[in-house]
């Protein structure tokens, strides 16, 4: 009857109980019945009920969240440059911090602002960022925006990042067709895949058998 919990005895059969039938007593007597007897093929199930539990969120350092960032970028790209010294400190440096300060792949920042956080001269944020522009890490945009490639880091769900992502290689493939007009539509396809988004990492340099010693003399040393 409606407003009575319903659960299988061991022989399929259904028995009524005075309890009030609310949503947990309904899951709990539905799972119960599941496990002692599962529905017979081709006999209709009159009601069903599912229980669902919601995962903990994510602790993050900070109040500004978390990114999702590619693990294959972080130790097969980043770690490999940085230990070989295929990036400078300040090119690691610069990039790391627009990871971090991006938001839907973007954040507007001047040269001069991230030269202040960073410590260093402005010059080399802007020689930095020129030579990450290159390598499609990054992307610098008019009025102070820098688009961080969203392939390597993103904050934003998975539907964002898809949206960001097509308007990206929609706005190669339209560039390319506004300065070489006689392209096919094919070519330009193609050579769409040469720009940015897509991550072009430079050559990775022949691993280092002696790397830079921080002791007082700044001298060379054996590595270990």
């Amino acid at each position: 009857m409606p407003g009575e919990a319903h659960s299988s005895t061991s022989k399929g059969r259904r028995s009524t109980s005075s309890r009030k039938a609310t949503p947990s007593l309904l899951a709990d007597s539905f799972a119960e019945a599941l496990e002692r007897q599962p529905p017979k093929p081709g006999r209709a199930v009159q009601s069903a009920s599912v229980d669902w539990r919601y995962r903990a969120p994510h602790e993050a350092y900070g109040r500004s969240g978390y990114s999702q960032v590619s693990n294959e970028f972080l130790s097969e790209v980043l770690a490999v440059l940085i230990a070989r010294h295929g990036m400078s400190p300040v090119q690691s440096a610069v990039l790391v911090f627009c990871m971090g300060r991006q938001r839907e792949g973007v954040l507007k920042i001047t040269h001069v602002k991230i030269a202040s956080h960073l410590g260093v001269e402005r010059a080399n944020v802007t020689r930095a960022l020129s030579t990450l522009e290159g390598w499609h890490m990054v992307q610098r945009r008019a009025n102070s925006v820098i688009v961080v490639n969203p392939l390597i880091c993103f904050k934003g769900n998975g539907d964002v990042q898809e949206k960001v992502l097509g308007q990206l290689r929609q706005d190669a493939r339209a560039a390319l067709k506004k300065h070489f007009p006689q392209m096919r539509d094919d070519e330009v396809r193609e050579a769409a895949q040469e720009r940015f988004p897509e991550l072009r990492p430079p050559a990775t340099p022949k691993p280092r058998t002696r790397q830079l010693a921080f002791g007082d003399n700044d001298s060379e040393g054996q590595a270990c």
